[in-house]
């Protein structure tokens, strides 16, 4: 595995790749990688000739107290990496990926703003201005992203298909642990007593996702109930939580499939989760009275 920190030998060893017709599978990381990372790398290694892997925790995605927090094992990250055969680690400093006298951001303007965005703006602007930045950099013909951050996900599709980047973006599925909950850096972060307590997380969002497969459909009811399971447990304050349409991420739609959000703050930590059911009967808007 061959580690660039420098954007330009990054961007120039690409350009060899792809001059000698490599495909190159891409996956974006900011590092604490966990299995879940490992089945977007697996998925890349079958997929393509040259596999690419960043790890740049990104300074404006994060508050300055978050992004001290953040968990950081680079020796640990290099050594699953180079278990899982990729070819090329890119890991630039803070000041090669913002210079001095940065000034540009990128933002997908009304998708950013669904769900929790409007409130989390920033965070998102920050997340696409990054991924423009690093699709730039490699030319990936495939980049890889987990479900598990399905808004993330759907403004990456949004702003890879506005500005015409020519990148095929993979979803990959949500990878579990033993209880349900999600893989995520975050998890390392928890007590044992927390990590109990995230349990209940995948526990009420397949709860209202067994509602939805049976047929219900109104969104602000199961929301409600959502956020009420999610505070059965004491340790778990809910930060944010919607059911809408997968496609709009609406709530006064109901399509073919449902999104299922949940964001909560556990001792500090901050953890999201998801599920998609099916059981809407058609693209069409809900009546909006007392909404």
């Amino acid at each position: 595995m061959k580690t660039i920190k420098k954007p330009r030998l990054m961007s120039a060893a690409m350009a060899r790749e792809r001059a000698a017709g490599a495909s190159i599978g891409f996956v974006p990381t900011l590092g604490c990688l966990h299995v879940g990372h490992g089945a977007l790398i697996k998925r890349a290694r079958r997929e393509n000739s040259v596999v690419a892997v960043s790890i740049f925790v990104n300074p404006p995605q994060f508050k300055p107290e978050a992004y001290r927090a953040y968990p950081r094992n680079m020796k640990d990250d290099m050594r699953l990496l180079k278990s899982l055969d990729v070819d090329y680690l890119f890991a630039p400093d803070e000041t090669d990926m913002y210079p001095e006298g940065f000034d540009t951001q990128v933002e997908t303007l009304d998708l950013a703003g669904r769900l929790e965005g409007e409130a989390i703006r920033w965070h998102y602007r920050a997340v696409a201005t990054v991924v423009a930045k690093l699709f730039n950099i490699i030319g990936p013909s495939k980049a890889y992203f987990g479900k598990k951050d399905a808004h993330q996900l759907a403004i990456l599709r949004r702003m890879t298909e506005d500005l015409n980047f020519p990148v095929n973006i993979i979803p990959v599925p949500t990878v579990r642990d033993k209880d349900g909950l999600a893989f995520s850096s975050r998890n390392t972060l928890l007590t044992s007593e927390e990590r109990v307590a995230a349990s209940a997380i995948p526990r009420a969002l397949e709860a209202i996702a067994l509602k939805v497969s049976r047929g219900a459909e109104d969104r602000a009811a199961l929301t409600q109930e959502l956020i009420s399971l999610l505070e059965t447990e004491p340790l778990i304050k809910v930060d944010y939580a919607a059911v809408v349409d997968e496609k709009t991420l609406k709530p006064d739609v109901i399509g073919q499939k449902t999104f299922i959000h949940a964001a909560v703050i556990i001792g500090g930590k901050r953890l999201t989760d998801n599920r998609v059911a099916s059981g809407g009967k058609g693209n069409k808007p809900r009546a909006k009275s007392g909404r």
